[in-house]
């Protein structure tokens, strides 16, 4: 039996957060345990949840990018982040996995292949 991996879901546009959630909801193995819109919400979410991973659409939530990333890193160093977003330039990839992104990941990938790039980045605590 696969272990259960909790995760939490930080997406400014509400429909989306809510269309995600949903589509996490129904992997198995996977427990979504919490959401913000913001990244203050996902700083005091991490901190009370102590999810495993975040996915989290970036672009929507700090127009900073890679350094919101790096506050939240430096919050939650044993959580793994997924950025999960619509696009991403070469130069963007590079500066988010350097301030702690362990995924990158567009919106338009398959279910599947999601859980694994979740399981992937979780870590056993």
């Amino acid at each position: 039996m696969e272990r259960l991996v909790t995760v939490a879901v930080v997406d400014g546009n509400p429909g989306a957060r809510r269309g995600l959630v949903r589509r996490l909801e129904q992997m198995r193995g996977i427990s979504v345990v919490g959401q913000a819109a913001d990244l203050d919400g996902a700083l005091g979410m991490v901190s009370e949840r102590r999810p495993e991973v975040i996915v989290m659409d970036l672009r929507r939530i700090a127009p900073d990018g890679a350094e919101s990333l790096g506050r939240l890193e430096g919050a939650a160093p044993r959580v793994g982040i997924v950025i999960f977003t619509a696009y991403v330039t070469e130069q963007e990839r590079a500066d988010l996995t350097r301030a702690g992104a362990r995924a990158i990941l567009l919106k338009e990938i398959d279910s599947e292949a999601l859980a694994r790039a979740i399981r992937a980045v979780a870590r056993p605590t």
